[in-house]
């Protein structure tokens, strides 16, 4: 099909030819003799005109075609060391079973309909290799990151047509320490294999703690959960006896069975904590008789325990669906105490929690017993000036405040005309409810990514749940930043807003939905409104050791390893703009109780999300099983700034190389939950995915060829346009 692409009206490129050809036979008629030479001249004359209007129309050849996209179908192949596993001499491994499933007619059948693509995988997952290179693979990776390997083939696939996956391993993840990651939803159906005949594994008695999961740092007085995993095998039905030290003193002990053939356990105990200071906590497993590796039968952890002087004041209208939600959020959080007060059917306010002799008066001797005050949906008629003056000074001297809002604390009459204004991060005289028959979507702001309150996985803050109304029309105060903003019909508006007044914090949510982060798609597994809370909570709460902007962190990639593994250790003083220190050391006490102290060097530090940032880092291999225990000292300018510490666990053992079942379970929650299928067999699977129903995609494109801009027509017009010229000199013409 010819088209043309010119950009101007017809009628003018028209109206110009005519013009010119009018005009060259005028010229010719009065001035050229009647002779056949000069008629060829004209001629040329018209056709170059005829060929440069032509060539002005940019005309070209373009042509519809519809293309077949084949689908992708991905093959993921264990290479770590548990696959060489197998329960006798007689039974393949699990690594000869992957073998064979890759050798079955199936693959040959589904390569002629799809592209079939290989990613092995151990602790990284490898580029994708051709199916004649799969059998100079070896098994010999020391960790398996089989999560992180389905999300980063997962994150390769985006947007293509996968018709599925098989994934060949035992199950084992090395890294993960719950087994509730395998139920999660996958963006294709995966296809797993049992890698080796159900029993037949000889049962020698062995007991392991494979993980513990705690909050490192909890409240004085507070209750605190301890979740332990033990698996094993041998028991022969006898019961097992988990005990937990603290300090070396039996706090707890926990009987349970594990079935003689294997399989886990998971234990909850619950500790409270009467003082402050830093504690290690021992889970032991004893050993069962005959048990010959004894070396994971121990796992121990740090906790510090602190005072319990941050202490928060929520005080609430009458009850609506945030303060529901926030105040179950608020009674979980450990890092703080709160007392709540909401305003009952009388007008008066009552407790929401057990309030003790503390009152809503927030009178300055009030304020001073807490550091975070937040404020729901009231008015300035309700709030009152002499609060609000004295709630201005709590600020000023350092204090917190969270502005939660609502139809009456937003809109006329609100917070923004008592004295309690000028802290607040906005501004405005004429604020209108937002609300459309569809939630307004929400994302974070470039300030956002790096906030405490946002920090983590980057990935979980990209889909945020919408909100059902924002109040409109706030201008942000001078050094405001706006967090999250929403999409509304109006443009986008601010919606979680902060910053610093005086010696202290202040944020302000401009929706009265933000409750609806509990209940988007996947908030029971990411909670974000938990999770939003929890941080913004620990950024608002003030630092005694030193200001916010010079804080000084410590972490590590995991905090747990096993033996000869080496471990990342970072360190950040300050916010993004903070000095550079002078010097920065990582003081690391070993299980035999001696520090050492290591210099930290300078780096750019980049987290799991891909969030980078200036800071200090050092390489360290523990050579000792145990509890290890960190803390960073940095120097700036004749200060001392000392980080919280932080501990983390080296394993004796990998457990790549101890003889145990593959995880059959995992395999089969990864397929159920992902719409795949668990097979039995090799021979299972072989009809099973030579059956499988693939569906192309069609894809539409185009072919275009221009026609004006070909040497053919190029050289024709300068042929012309040549040969015209000869002719009028030939005859001595102009």
């Amino acid at each position: 099909m010819t088209v043309y692409e010119h950009t101007f009206p017809v009628s003018v490129l028209v109206l110009v030819l005519a013009a010119a050809l009018i005009g060259g036979a005028l010229t010719a008629w009065k001035f050229l003799p009647r002779r056949p030479l000069n008629a060829v001249l004209f001629a040329l004359y018209v056709v170059v005109m005829l060929g440069m209007a032509w060539c002005l129309l940019l005309p070209g050849l373009k042509n519809a075609v519809t293309q077949l996209r084949k689908p992708r179908f991905i093959i993921a192949l264990d290479t770590s060391q548990s696959m060489t596993l197998t329960p006798s001499k007689d039974t393949p491994s699990r690594w000869d079973t992957a073998q064979q499933a890759l050798q079955q007619p199936w693959l040959k059948a589904l390569t002629g309909e799809c592209d079939v693509e290989i990613y092995p995988f151990s602790a990284e997952v490898g580029e994708n290799l051709p199916l004649s290179k799969v059998p100079a693979l070896k098994p010999d990776g020391t960790a398996t990151r089989l999560r992180d390997a389905l999300k980063q083939i997962a994150d390769r696939s985006a947007g293509l047509n996968v018709a599925g996956l098989l994934l060949l391993t035992d199950g084992e993840d090395t890294r993960e320490a719950l087994d509730d990651w395998a139920g999660v939803p996958r963006p294709f159906p995966i296809y797993t294999l049992r890698p080796e005949p159900p029993g037949g594994w000889q049962q020698e008695p062995d007991l392991r703690v494979d993980a513990v999961t705690t909050s490192r740092r909890v409240t004085v007085g507070w209750k605190s959960e301890f979740k332990v995993k033990i698996s094993g095998q041998g028991t022969r039905g006898a019961p097992v006896t988990v005990q937990v030290f603290e300090n070396g003193e039996l706090r707890g002990e926990m009987p349970t069975q594990i079935p003689d053939e294997g399989g886990e356990r998971e234990l909850t105990f619950e500790f409270d904590h009467p003082k402050t200071g830093i504690f290690t906590y021992k889970v032991v497993a004893p050993p069962l008789p005959g048990e010959k590796n004894k070396d994971d039968n121990e796992y121990a952890v740090n906790v510090e325990v602190v005072d319990a002087r941050n202490r928060l004041l929520y005080l609430e209208g009458i009850p609506r669906w945030e303060y529901k939600f926030l105040r179950r959020t608020l009674l979980a959080e450990q890092q703080i105490s709160p007392v709540i007060f909401f305003t009952g059917p009388d007008g008066a306010p009552h407790g929401g929690t057990p309030v003790g002799n503390v009152t809503a008066d927030m009178t300055p001797q009030q304020l001073a017993f807490f550091k975070i005050i937040m404020l729901g949906n009231i008015d300035a008629k309700e709030l009152g000036e002499t609060r609000a003056r004295n709630l201005v000074k709590f600020v000023e001297d350092g204090g917190s405040l969270i502005l939660l809002g609502g139809t009456k604390a937003w809109t006329a009459g609100g917070l923004v005309q008592t004295a309690l204004g000028k802290t607040l991060p906005v501004h405005s005289t004429d604020v209108k409810t937002v609300e459309g028959e569809r939630p307004f979507p929400v994302k974070l702001s470039e300030a956002a990514r790096a906030h405490p309150a946002f920090a983590g996985d980057a990935a979980l803050w990209q889909s945020i749940p919408p909100v059902l109304s924002v109040f409109a029309g706030f201008t942000l105060s001078p050094g405001a930043e706006a967090l999250v903003t929403a999409e509304t019909s109006q443009g986008p508006q601010p919606v979680v807003v902060t910053q610093r007044f005086g010696q202290g914090k202040v944020t302000a949510i401009l929706t009265d939905s933000l409750w609806r982060w509990q209940l988007g798609p996947e908030a029971g597994k990411t909670k974000p409104y938990d999770r939003f809370w929890k941080q913004m909570i620990s950024w608002l709460l003030p630092r005694e050791e030193a200001q916010d902007n010079l804080r000084l962190e410590v972490f590590s990639d995991r905090d747990q390893l096993f033996l000869g593994e080496p471990v990342e250790l970072h360190a950040r003083l300050g916010a993004e703009n903070a000095p550079k220190a002078d010097s920065v050391e990582v003081r690391i006490v070993l299980p035999d109780k001696r520090e050492i102290p290591y210099r930290m060097s300078p780096q750019l530090v980049t987290l799991s999300s891909g969030k980078s940032f200036p800071g200090y880092g050092y390489s360290f291999s523990a050579e000792a099983p145990g509890l290890y225990r960190v803390v960073a000292v940095a120097k700036l300018k004749g200060q001392t700034f000392t980080s919280e510490p932080f501990g983390f666990f080296v394993k004796p053992y990998s457990p790549e190389t101890v003889p145990r079942p593959a995880r059959i379970e995992i395999l089969q929650a990864i397929s159920t939950a992902s719409g795949g299928k668990f097979f039995e067999s090799v021979d299972a699977l072989n009809k099973g995915l030579s059956t499988l129903k693939l569906h192309a995609t069609e894809e539409k494109s185009a072919e275009y060829r221009t026609l004006w801009r070909e040497w053919p027509v190029v050289i024709g017009l300068m042929t012309m346009l040549a040969a015209s010229w000869g002719m009028r000199k030939f005859r001595n013409m102009p």
